[in-house]
C-alpha cells in the first residue's frame, strides 16, 4: 500500500512554508521518518501559532515520564487545551511513536469534535467520513510517518471547524 512519495513531498512542503514542519539542518524534512509523541506536540503548537512563546515558557506537565525539559512547556499547552491525553497512569507517552489512529484522535479534537474523538473504536471512520484521510490508506495501528502525517494534516486543515463552514486553516489563520 505504498503511497505517492510526491504526495507526501508535497503536503510536508506546504507545512513547511506555513512554518508548522521544519526540517533539519539540511532543510531534510524527514518524511520517511516515524513521529514521536512529543514532536506530535510541537507540531500542534505550530499549527496554532503558539511555538514562539512556549519555547521560552516554564509550564510543566504533570506526566511523570517527560524527561527532557524541552518538551514541558509544550506538552502541558496541549493537554490544557484537550489536544492530547496521556496514556494513563500519569505517563504522556514519552519517546512512543503515534500511531495513525493517534493522530487522527488528536486532528479530531483540532477540528473541535471532541466528543467522537472519545470514541476510539469508531475513530478511523469518523476521521474517513470527514477526510482527514483523503488519498491514504493506512492501517490505524501502523506507526506514522511524518510524511504520512503531512497528509493528514493537510486534509484536515482544509475541513470546515465543527458547527461551522469555517476552513481549520482559515479559523487558525494560516495563509494557505
Amino acid at each position: 500500500n505504498a503511497q505517492p512519495d510526491d504526495l507526501f513531498l508535497s503536503s510536508g512542503e506546504i507545512l513547511k512554508s506555513i512554518g508548522v514542519l521544519q526540517g533539519d539542518k539540511n532543510g531534510d524534512l524527514m518524511l520517511d521518518n516515524k513521529l514521536k509523541r512529543q514532536d506530535m506536540v510541537v507540531l500542534l503548537s505550530r499549527l496554532y501559532k503558539e511555538e514562539n512563546w512556549l519555547k521560552t515558557s516554564l509550564l510543566k506537565s504533570d506526566f511523570v515520564d517527560v524527561d527532557d525539559s524541552f518538551y514541558e512547556a509544550y506538552i502541558s499547552w496541549a493537554a490544557a487545551k484537550n489536544l492530547i491525553v496521556g496514556m494513563g497512569d500519569d505517563s504522556f507517552g514519552f519517546d512512543e511513536y503515534v500511531t495513525v489512529q493517534h493522530f487522527m484522535t488528536v486532528l479530531l479534537r483540532v477540528l473541535g469534535y471532541e466528543e467522537e474523538s472519545e470514541l476510539w473504536d469508531t475513530v478511523p471512520d469518523i476521521s474517513d467520513n470527514l477526510g482527514i484521510m483523503k488519498d491514504l490508506d493506512l492501517n490505524p495501528d501502523s506507526q506514522l510517518t511524518r510524511g504520512q502525517m503531512a497528509v493528514m494534516t493537510l486534509n484536515t486543515l482544509n475541513l470546515s471547524v465543527k458547527g461551522s463552514t469555517l476552513p481549520l486553516s482559515k479559523a487558525l489563520n494560516l495563509g494557505i
